[in-house]
Formats: structure tokens, sequence, C-alpha cells
């Protein structure tokens, strides 16, 4: 510890705990920004829509991945393992698998 109660850190730790990234994101963003865009471009036959939305997404997923690198992985992890219940409000707000 330092003189002044801050814990002294390394810039080595930050960099071997970092995922791999692709232009600021992470493969995973990539590849979604990928085939979001790429559906896009295929469903409108407009050339355009792949050359606007895939830098407008790149640019929002950077931003994402500049506070919290593995943003979208967590986010789907919790997505995969905490879904909701379409009836949790008549629950009291809990998930609840029961018919009535």
């Amino acid at each position: 510890m330092s003189s002044t109660g801050q814990l002294a850190t390394d810039p080595l730790f930050l960099g071997l705990t970092r995922p791999s990234m692709l232009c600021g994101v992470s493969y995973t963003f990539a590849a979604l920004n990928g085939i979001c865009s790429l559906l896009a471009f295929i469903i409108t036959n407009q050339f355009i829509f792949l050359l606007v939305i895939l830098p407008l997404l790149h640019m929002i997923g950077w931003f994402i991945c500049l506070k919290e690198p593995r943003a979208i992985e967590l986010f789907i992890a919790s997505m995969s393992k905490c879904n909701v219940c379409r009836n949790r409000y008549y629950h009291g707000g809990t998930n609840s698998y029961d018919v009535y």
C-alpha cells in the first residue's frame, strides 16, 4: 500500500485479464454486430444499411466496452440463467412456474 491509502496496481494485471478485443470491442460483440448488420442488409437489399448500421453498432459497443470489457458476455450469461417468467407480477415480482 502506498502512503495515500490507495492500493498500488500494476498495469500488466489489466492487460492480462481483459478479453481479446477487435477494434475496441470483444469478439462476441463483433460477431453479434456482424450478424445484425448482415441481417439488416439481407432483409432490406440496400447496401447503405450495412454501411450505416455496422459502424453505428460498433461505436455503441465500443462505449460499452470502455467501462466493462465483458459487458456483452455478462449480459448473455445473466439472460441464459435468469430468465423472466411472464406471470412474475402475479406472484409478487418473483419467478414462479406455477400454472395458477
